[in-house]
Protein backbone atom coordinates (compact mmCIF):
# COMPACT_ATOMS: atom_id res chain seq x y z
CA UNK A 1 0.00 0.00 0.00
CA UNK A 2 2.38 2.92 1.00
CA UNK A 3 4.86 1.53 -2.30
CA UNK A 4 1.92 2.68 -4.35
CA UNK A 5 1.49 5.72 -2.42
CA UNK A 6 5.38 6.70 -2.95
CA UNK A 7 4.61 6.37 -6.39
CA UNK A 8 2.42 8.85 -6.53
CA UNK A 9 4.53 11.45 -4.87
CA UNK A 10 6.71 11.27 -6.78
CA UNK A 11 4.75 11.35 -10.07
CA UNK A 12 3.14 14.68 -8.66
CA UNK A 13 2.91 18.43 -9.80
CA UNK A 14 3.79 20.88 -8.01
CA UNK A 15 1.26 22.59 -6.72
CA UNK A 16 0.97 26.62 -5.42
CA UNK A 17 -0.38 27.70 -2.24
CA UNK A 18 2.26 28.25 0.37
CA UNK A 19 -0.19 28.07 3.29
CA UNK A 20 -3.83 26.95 4.62
CA UNK A 21 -6.10 30.14 4.16
CA UNK A 22 -7.19 29.71 7.35
CA UNK A 23 -10.03 32.45 6.68
CA UNK A 24 -11.88 31.28 3.56
CA UNK A 25 -15.68 29.03 3.96
CA UNK A 26 -15.31 25.76 4.35
CA UNK A 27 -16.99 23.95 0.76
CA UNK A 28 -18.98 21.37 1.26
CA UNK A 29 -20.88 21.16 -2.28
CA UNK A 30 -19.18 17.39 -2.32
CA UNK A 31 -21.45 16.08 0.23
CA UNK A 32 -24.69 16.56 -1.72
CA UNK A 33 -24.17 16.41 -4.95
CA UNK A 34 -24.07 12.75 -5.11
CA UNK A 35 -22.05 12.11 -7.56
CA UNK A 36 -19.09 10.73 -5.85
CA UNK A 37 -18.30 7.15 -4.98
CA UNK A 38 -19.65 7.80 -1.50
CA UNK A 39 -23.08 8.80 0.25
CA UNK A 40 -22.48 11.06 3.27
CA UNK A 41 -24.17 11.70 6.94
CA UNK A 42 -23.06 14.23 9.13
CA UNK A 43 -22.84 12.91 12.57
CA UNK A 44 -22.52 15.77 15.62
CA UNK A 45 -20.63 15.95 19.08
CA UNK A 46 -19.76 18.09 21.91
CA UNK A 47 -16.63 17.99 23.50
CA UNK A 48 -16.48 16.55 27.40
CA UNK A 49 -16.54 20.51 28.64
CA UNK A 50 -19.27 21.15 25.80
CA UNK A 51 -16.88 24.08 24.88
CA UNK A 52 -16.01 22.33 21.26
CA UNK A 53 -18.87 20.93 18.67
CA UNK A 54 -17.62 18.39 15.94
CA UNK A 55 -19.07 17.61 12.76
CA UNK A 56 -18.16 14.38 11.58
CA UNK A 57 -18.67 13.91 7.69
CA UNK A 58 -18.85 10.22 7.22
CA UNK A 59 -19.09 8.92 4.18
CA UNK A 60 -19.81 5.39 3.00
CA UNK A 61 -18.99 4.03 -0.15
CA UNK A 62 -21.99 3.04 -2.40
CA UNK A 63 -20.44 -0.17 -3.19
CA UNK A 64 -21.47 -3.34 -1.04
CA UNK A 65 -19.12 -3.85 1.91
CA UNK A 66 -16.16 -6.42 1.55
CA UNK A 67 -16.26 -9.50 3.61
CA UNK A 68 -13.78 -8.29 6.38
CA UNK A 69 -15.35 -4.76 6.08
CA UNK A 70 -14.19 -1.19 4.92
CA UNK A 71 -11.14 -0.08 5.53
CA UNK A 72 -11.57 3.46 7.40
CA UNK A 73 -9.60 6.35 6.87
CA UNK A 74 -9.53 8.89 9.62
CA UNK A 75 -9.09 12.35 8.38
CA UNK A 76 -8.53 15.49 10.49
CA UNK A 77 -9.58 19.06 9.52
CA UNK A 78 -12.45 17.78 8.14
CA UNK A 79 -13.83 20.83 7.06
CA UNK A 80 -11.32 21.69 5.14
CA UNK A 81 -11.24 17.93 2.75
CA UNK A 82 -14.69 17.61 1.11
CA UNK A 83 -13.73 20.39 -1.53
CA UNK A 84 -10.83 18.18 -2.45
CA UNK A 85 -13.66 15.06 -3.33
CA UNK A 86 -13.71 15.29 -6.68
CA UNK A 87 -16.53 12.68 -8.82
CA UNK A 88 -13.43 11.64 -11.20
CA UNK A 89 -11.10 11.20 -8.88
CA UNK A 90 -13.21 9.03 -6.48
CA UNK A 91 -14.85 7.18 -9.13
CA UNK A 92 -11.41 5.84 -9.98
CA UNK A 93 -11.04 4.15 -6.61
CA UNK A 94 -11.63 0.55 -6.85
CA UNK A 95 -12.07 -0.29 -3.12
CA UNK A 96 -12.80 2.92 -1.55
CA UNK A 97 -12.24 3.34 2.30
CA UNK A 98 -14.85 4.46 4.82
CA UNK A 99 -13.78 8.53 5.11
CA UNK A 100 -14.51 9.35 8.61
CA UNK A 101 -13.77 13.53 8.32
CA UNK A 102 -13.18 14.88 11.79
CA UNK A 103 -14.65 18.81 11.33
CA UNK A 104 -15.81 21.39 13.67
CA UNK A 105 -19.37 23.44 14.29
CA UNK A 106 -17.71 26.24 12.24
CA UNK A 107 -18.61 27.95 8.69
CA UNK A 108 -14.79 27.59 7.98
CA UNK A 109 -12.17 25.41 6.47
CA UNK A 110 -9.73 25.36 9.42
CA UNK A 111 -11.41 26.42 13.43
CA UNK A 112 -7.97 27.59 14.24
CA UNK A 113 -8.88 27.74 18.67
CA UNK A 114 -10.31 24.24 18.31
CA UNK A 115 -7.74 22.57 16.76
CA UNK A 116 -4.98 24.36 18.14
CA UNK A 117 -6.50 22.61 21.55
CA UNK A 118 -7.63 19.62 20.03
CA UNK A 119 -4.31 18.60 18.15
CA UNK A 120 -1.77 19.55 20.49
CA UNK A 121 -0.14 17.69 23.78
CA UNK A 122 -0.37 18.14 27.16
CA UNK A 123 2.48 20.59 28.52
CA UNK A 124 4.98 18.55 31.47
CA UNK A 125 2.95 19.58 34.07
CA UNK A 126 -0.61 18.66 32.95
CA UNK A 127 -1.81 22.30 32.30
CA UNK A 128 -2.96 24.53 29.15
CA UNK A 129 -0.38 25.91 27.59
CA UNK A 130 -0.53 29.07 25.08
CA UNK A 131 -0.12 28.36 21.84
CA UNK A 132 3.57 28.86 20.31
CA UNK A 133 2.38 30.35 17.19
CA UNK A 134 -0.54 32.44 18.74
CA UNK A 135 -1.14 33.49 22.29
CA UNK A 136 -4.70 33.83 22.17
CA UNK A 137 -5.05 29.79 21.74
CA UNK A 138 -4.17 27.41 23.98
CA UNK A 139 -3.17 24.39 23.75
CA UNK A 140 -3.23 20.78 25.73
CA UNK A 141 -5.95 18.76 25.44
CA UNK A 142 -4.93 15.88 22.87
CA UNK A 143 -5.74 13.69 25.66
CA UNK A 144 -9.46 14.71 25.70
CA UNK A 145 -9.64 14.51 22.21
CA UNK A 146 -8.53 11.24 21.61
CA UNK A 147 -10.59 10.10 24.49
CA UNK A 148 -13.93 11.34 22.46
CA UNK A 149 -12.32 9.97 19.03
CA UNK A 150 -12.15 6.10 20.72
CA UNK A 151 -14.84 6.19 22.76
CA UNK A 152 -17.87 8.22 21.14
CA UNK A 153 -16.83 9.25 17.65
CA UNK A 154 -15.87 5.96 16.55
CA UNK A 155 -18.47 3.54 17.98
CA UNK A 156 -20.92 5.60 16.99
CA UNK A 157 -18.71 5.27 13.05
CA UNK A 158 -19.22 1.98 13.34
CA UNK A 159 -22.85 1.02 14.23
CA UNK A 160 -23.44 2.44 10.86
CA UNK A 161 -20.80 0.52 8.97
CA UNK A 162 -18.78 -2.65 9.24
CA UNK A 163 -15.20 -1.73 9.52
CA UNK A 164 -12.56 -3.61 9.25
CA UNK A 165 -10.29 -3.74 12.00
CA UNK A 166 -6.69 -4.13 10.44
CA UNK A 167 -7.28 -1.29 8.15
CA UNK A 168 -8.13 1.51 10.60
CA UNK A 169 -5.86 4.35 9.12
CA UNK A 170 -5.34 8.08 11.11
CA UNK A 171 -4.27 11.31 8.83
CA UNK A 172 -3.45 14.32 9.88
CA UNK A 173 -1.29 17.79 8.56
CA UNK A 174 0.95 20.42 10.35
CA UNK A 175 -1.46 20.34 13.81
CA UNK A 176 -2.95 17.37 12.96
CA UNK A 177 -0.11 15.96 11.95
CA UNK A 178 1.51 16.15 15.69
CA UNK A 179 -1.55 14.44 17.01
CA UNK A 180 -1.14 11.78 14.73
CA UNK A 181 2.38 10.94 16.28
CA UNK A 182 1.10 11.74 19.85
CA UNK A 183 -1.52 8.75 18.79
CA UNK A 184 1.22 6.40 17.71
CA UNK A 185 3.35 7.14 20.64
CA UNK A 186 0.42 6.77 23.50
CA UNK A 187 -1.96 4.69 21.84
CA UNK A 188 -0.05 2.86 19.35
CA UNK A 189 -3.06 0.04 19.24
CA UNK A 190 -5.98 3.31 18.60
CA UNK A 191 -4.87 2.32 14.43
CA UNK A 192 -3.10 0.46 12.20
CA UNK A 193 -1.69 2.69 10.11
CA UNK A 194 -0.41 6.44 10.55
CA UNK A 195 0.14 9.38 8.26
CA UNK A 196 1.85 12.31 9.53
CA UNK A 197 2.20 15.46 6.97
CA UNK A 198 4.41 18.64 7.96
CA UNK A 199 4.15 17.24 11.68
CA UNK A 200 4.22 20.69 13.79
CA UNK A 201 7.49 19.71 15.72
CA UNK A 202 8.45 22.95 16.46
CA UNK A 203 5.13 23.10 18.91
CA UNK A 204 6.32 24.73 22.47
CA UNK A 205 9.78 25.07 21.35
CA UNK A 206 10.16 21.06 20.31
CA UNK A 207 8.26 20.11 23.62
CA UNK A 208 7.03 16.81 21.23
CA UNK A 209 10.62 15.19 20.99
CA UNK A 210 11.58 16.05 24.37
CA UNK A 211 8.80 14.82 26.48
CA UNK A 212 6.81 12.36 23.91
CA UNK A 213 9.45 10.98 21.45
CA UNK A 214 11.23 9.00 24.72
CA UNK A 215 7.99 7.01 25.51
CA UNK A 216 8.02 5.80 22.35
CA UNK A 217 10.88 3.25 23.40
CA UNK A 218 8.14 1.90 25.79
CA UNK A 219 5.75 0.85 23.04
CA UNK A 220 4.96 -2.07 21.23
CA UNK A 221 4.06 -0.67 17.66
CA UNK A 222 4.38 -4.11 16.00
CA UNK A 223 2.68 -4.14 12.71
CA UNK A 224 2.14 -0.27 12.61
CA UNK A 225 2.82 1.44 9.85
CA UNK A 226 3.89 5.11 10.04
CA UNK A 227 4.38 7.44 6.41
CA UNK A 228 5.83 10.78 7.19
CA UNK A 229 5.44 13.12 4.54
CA UNK A 230 7.80 16.41 4.39
CA UNK A 231 7.47 19.87 1.96
CA UNK A 232 10.39 20.81 0.76
CA UNK A 233 8.77 24.03 -1.04
CA UNK A 234 9.08 27.60 0.67
CA UNK A 235 7.21 30.72 -1.20
CA UNK A 236 9.61 33.36 -0.27
CA UNK A 237 8.09 36.04 1.99
CA UNK A 238 8.78 39.63 3.01
CA UNK A 239 9.35 39.57 6.60
CA UNK A 240 8.96 43.54 6.59
CA UNK A 241 5.40 42.94 5.57
CA UNK A 242 4.55 39.69 7.41
CA UNK A 243 1.84 40.16 10.21
CA UNK A 244 2.85 39.70 13.79
CA UNK A 245 1.61 36.18 13.74
CA UNK A 246 3.42 35.53 10.74
CA UNK A 247 6.58 36.30 12.24
CA UNK A 248 5.68 34.39 15.27
CA UNK A 249 4.83 31.58 13.61
CA UNK A 250 8.54 31.31 11.69
CA UNK A 251 10.03 32.21 15.13
CA UNK A 252 8.21 28.94 16.50
CA UNK A 253 9.14 26.79 13.31
CA UNK A 254 12.99 27.29 13.69
CA UNK A 255 12.39 26.01 17.45
CA UNK A 256 13.51 22.66 16.12
CA UNK A 257 16.27 22.13 13.74
CA UNK A 258 16.69 19.90 10.50
CA UNK A 259 18.77 17.61 12.31
CA UNK A 260 17.35 17.34 15.58
CA UNK A 261 14.00 16.16 13.33
CA UNK A 262 16.07 14.09 11.14
CA UNK A 263 17.98 12.27 14.06
CA UNK A 264 14.70 11.47 15.43
CA UNK A 265 13.28 9.73 12.29
CA UNK A 266 16.72 7.87 12.25
CA UNK A 267 15.63 6.36 15.74
CA UNK A 268 12.14 5.64 14.09
CA UNK A 269 13.88 3.79 10.61
CA UNK A 270 15.96 1.66 13.17
CA UNK A 271 12.99 0.17 14.85
CA UNK A 272 12.32 -3.37 14.37
CA UNK A 273 8.52 -3.35 15.17
CA UNK A 274 7.44 -0.36 13.32
CA UNK A 275 7.38 0.09 9.78
CA UNK A 276 8.32 3.50 9.11
CA UNK A 277 8.64 5.66 5.89
CA UNK A 278 9.71 8.96 5.20
CA UNK A 279 9.44 11.02 2.31
CA UNK A 280 10.64 14.62 1.87
CA UNK A 281 8.69 15.90 -1.70
CA UNK A 282 9.95 19.15 -2.38
CA UNK A 283 7.38 19.72 -5.60
CA UNK A 284 5.61 20.81 -2.40
CA UNK A 285 4.81 23.54 0.19
CA UNK A 286 3.03 23.27 3.55
CA UNK A 287 -0.15 24.14 2.12
CA UNK A 288 -0.10 22.35 -0.88
CA UNK A 289 0.71 19.19 0.94
CA UNK A 290 -2.46 19.39 2.81
CA UNK A 291 -5.21 18.31 -0.12
CA UNK A 292 -1.90 15.93 -2.18
CA UNK A 293 -1.45 13.93 1.33
CA UNK A 294 -4.76 13.60 1.88
CA UNK A 295 -6.45 12.17 -1.53
CA UNK A 296 -2.90 10.11 -1.95
CA UNK A 297 -3.68 8.56 1.32
CA UNK A 298 -7.09 8.07 0.34
CA UNK A 299 -5.76 6.33 -3.11
CA UNK A 300 -3.51 4.24 -1.36
CA UNK A 301 -6.72 3.24 1.53
CA UNK A 302 -8.39 1.88 -1.77
CA UNK A 303 -6.06 -1.10 -2.80
CA UNK A 304 -6.37 -4.11 -0.83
Amino acid sequence: MLRYLMLCLLAAAPMAAAAPDLTRPADLSALARGDTAYRFEILHFRSADGKRGYRVFLGIPKQPAPPQGFAALYALDGNALPEHLKAADTGRLKHPPVLVLLGYDTPLRFATTERAWDYTPPAADGRPAADTADPARLNGGAADFLHLLNRTIRPAVEQRVRLNPQRQTLWGHSYGGLFVLYVLGVQPQAFTHYVAADPSLWWQNGLFLSLYAPQWRKQDMAGKQLLWLQSGAAKPENTKAAGERVRRHRAATAAVSAETSAAWRAQLAERGDLHFEYRLLPQHNHGSLLPFSFLSTLDSESRP
